[in-house]
């Protein structure tokens, strides 16, 4: 996947239940994807939702879906407007780091 350095990301891990909002600059050099979901890179993740059952059921609930109907724009994607607001309200109570 390539990251482009100016584009904000919404990283998304309901099993921990952790969201953080990180440009694509912050994922290249920093270690943003493993405080999130504890792996190393974002190639990691498509691992994660095909092997851990506890992950994948994690993202069913916080989706209502079933476990062939996910996807990784769910738990990584380009943020929305929404996202970026939800990111800074939260940021200002302390919970999300952006």
């Amino acid at each position: 996947m390539n990251l482009d350095a100016d584009t904000i990301y919404c990283l998304e891990n309901p099993e921990a239940g952790i969201k953080r909002i990180a440009t694509g600059k912050e994922l290249k050099y920093e270690d943003v994807v493993k405080e999130v979901f504890g792996v190393a890179d974002i190639n990691d993740l498509m691992m994660m939702i095909e092997y851990n059952k506890q992950f994948q059921l994690s993202v069913c609930n916080a989706h209502g879906i079933q476990e062939d109907e996910i996807k990784l724009e769910m738990i990584f994607r380009v943020a929305t407007a929404q996202d970026k607001k939800q990111a800074i309200a939260m940021n200002t109570e302390g919970n999300v780091s952006s």
